[in-house]
């Protein structure tokens, strides 16, 4: 019997360090499925937001083209004078912001002043010898500036 309790003595701390092992173990993989869980979220917002800024560009795109193509608004040889202020499509209103000369270059921006999706166009015409005009649209997933706004582009030759 003085034997049995000798053991029982030295094995007395088995069953904590044994539970805290085990416990750590769990804890490591909870955290580990949890920063999983944090990336995979950011990503996907980030994949939304590229999204939203793709759709926002494609929509400038097509409204410059409609302006141009269509409208007749802003052909070769346009002045700042004759373009027109403002242009409307699809019941967003982009405003003539600036222009690199007093023809054929002129950049809209997108009246937007909450934190919705929006878009800028830029007409350039100046390409005399290439016979080539160019439209290009940015989109922005949000219109105010922060860390997690998306921008992408895109331009048209014809």
């Amino acid at each position: 019997m003085k034997n049995f309790f000798a053991q029982f003595k030295k094995d007395k701390g088995f069953a904590m360090l044994f539970t805290v092992l085990v416990i750590s173990v769990i804890l490591s993989i909870a955290l580990g499925i949890s920063d999983l869980t944090f990336k995979q979220t950011l990503l996907s917002n980030s994949a939304k937001n590229s999204q939203l800024a793709f759709y926002q560009a494609d929509s400038g795109v097509e409204c410059a083209m409609y302006y141009d193509l269509t409208l007749g608004q802003l052909s070769h040889g346009t002045v700042l004078a004759d373009a027109p202020q403002q242009i409307t499509c699809g019941g967003n209103t982009a405003s003539l912001v600036s222009s690199q000369s007093t023809t054929d270059y002129f950049v809209y921006q997108e009246d937007i002043a909450n934190n919705n999706p929006c878009y800028s166009i830029i007409f350039d015409k100046t390409y005399a010898t290439s016979q080539k005009d160019v439209v290009s649209s940015r989109g922005f997933s949000t219109c105010q500036a922060n860390p997690q706004q998306v921008e992408r582009g895109l331009s048209v030759s014809y």
